[in-house]
């Protein structure tokens, strides 16, 4: 995953904006080692004035906080612009009131009856070795009865039809057989289910101890479920203003060195205001490139043709022509709106948005907001449908070479 994390604002003292890209291995992993990650780099880069990152949070582009212990699997997304702000969250985990909050009750309520549980064994066991009595031991048969992976590829021998046995005692919970059978059959705890063979359809109470609802002879039903790990590939449609580059040759750069003859590159500018205004973007570019073609190209001019060029239906000319201007004023709003016009014409959307952003940075203009939104929500479903492509590849790939490596 690569993200841009942002600190300041572009042109002023301390301003970076960081490019990392994170490791799969990072899914599960906090954003305080995001955030870490950054300062670190931003350290290094501003020596002189370090933060510190107990002082900062992170945010999204519209102002919502991320808290420090959401994962970066839930939290960020590729591509992404996170924003370094400078101010301590008020709290750590999940708000209040949401499903995310009462989960982690539920989970403190497992947590606490497997301790009570445990200290229940604890003194069953003290009294049984002060009686002189061995601990007991059961041997547990478990048999597969139902097995889906949900098209993971799990290096587990494990099928439906097998049976095996775990030694445990017989106070312990039906929780902590599905923990010795996890690495045995290849599944998490969460996703298995264990039923007694007169009930086969209800699953055991995890924190059920074992000799209060099955015996040693029992022997135990497994079905493991696994989710589908297949992600939805959402259909992008069609846009009909997207018509792709252009077969016409481009026109020539703007001549280099001083103006030749001012009056005459005036007249020509004047011209092709001219031709603009009436609707005649052909005539347009031939009179600003005429005024080019004298030298002395400013920024202004180069928009200009860069503009009659995307009314005549050419957004490769256009985009080479806001280039050009960018070239010789980098702080051109103009340029990189027509730049991002062009773009999205051209069906580059990602670079689009990113050109829209930075001139609404420059000088912030209503008139590109459709647009920018648009463009930034086009490129967000051609990445995620790509990724969900590439995904679904890999699994299809994986249940394919499955048998082979058995096989071998």
């Amino acid at each position: 995953m690569k993200v841009y994390c942002i600190h300041g604002v572009e042109g002023s003292a301390g301003y970076l904006k960081q490019s990392m890209k994170l490791p799969k291995s990072w899914a599960s992993k906090p954003l305080t080692d995001v955030l870490a990650l950054f300062v670190t780099t931003y350290n290094k880069k501003f020596a002189e004035s370090p933060i510190s990152a107990e002082a900062y949070h992170l945010e999204r582009p519209l102002g919502s906080t991320l808290f420090p212990d959401d994962h970066v699997a839930s939290a960020l997304s590729d591509y992404c612009d996170v924003y370094v702000v400078e101010g301590a969250v008020r709290y750590k985990g999940p708000p209040p009131g949401t499903a995310a909050a009462q989960e982690l009750v539920e989970a403190a309520a497992r947590e606490a009856e497997e301790r009570a549980a445990a200290a229940r064994s604890a003194e069953e066991d003290a009294q049984l070795a002060a009686a002189g009595i061995l601990k007991d031991q059961w041997q547990i048969k478990v048999k597969c009865v139902g097995l889906d992976r949900g098209g993971m590829d799990v290096k587990s021998t494990y099928s439906v039809g097998d049976t095996v046995k775990v030694t445990i005692e017989p106070h312990a919970t039906v929780g902590m057989l599905h923990g010795r059978i996890a690495l045995l059959c290849g599944a998490h705890e969460k996703h298995q289910s264990l039923r007694h063979p007169r009930s086969p359809d209800v699953s055991l109470d995890p924190t059920a101890k074992l000799k209060e609802v099955t015996n040693e002879k029992v022997v135990l039903q497994l079905v493991v479920s696994v989710p589908s790990t297949v992600r939805v590939v959402e259909a992008v449609s069609d846009d009909e203003g997207a018509t792709g580059a252009e077969a016409e040759a481009p026109p020539e750069p703007p001549a280099a060195g001083e103006c030749a003859d001012w009056e005459k590159q005036s007249a020509h500018v004047a011209e092709g205001a001219s031709l603009r205004a009436s609707g005649d973007a052909a005539g347009a570019v031939g009179a600003y490139s005429a005024a080019l073609a004298l030298g002395g190209a400013s920024a202004a001019l180069v928009c200009k043709r860069a503009d009659a060029l995307l009314g005549a239906g050419r957004p490769a000319a256009a985009a080479a022509d806001a280039t050009a201007a960018l070239g010789l004023n980098p702080d051109s709003a103009k340029g990189y709106k027509l730049r991002g016009k062009a773009r999205r014409v051209l069906g580059e959307y990602e670079d689009a948005a990113a050109d829209f952003g930075t001139a609404q940075r420059i000088d912030f203009d209503d008139g590109i907001l459709a647009d920018l939104s648009y463009v930034a929500n086009r490129a967000k479903k051609i990445r995620a449908k790509a990724l969900a492509e590439a995904h679904n590849a890999k699994l299809a790939a994986d249940a394919a070479d499955a048998p082979a490596e058995e096989a071998n």
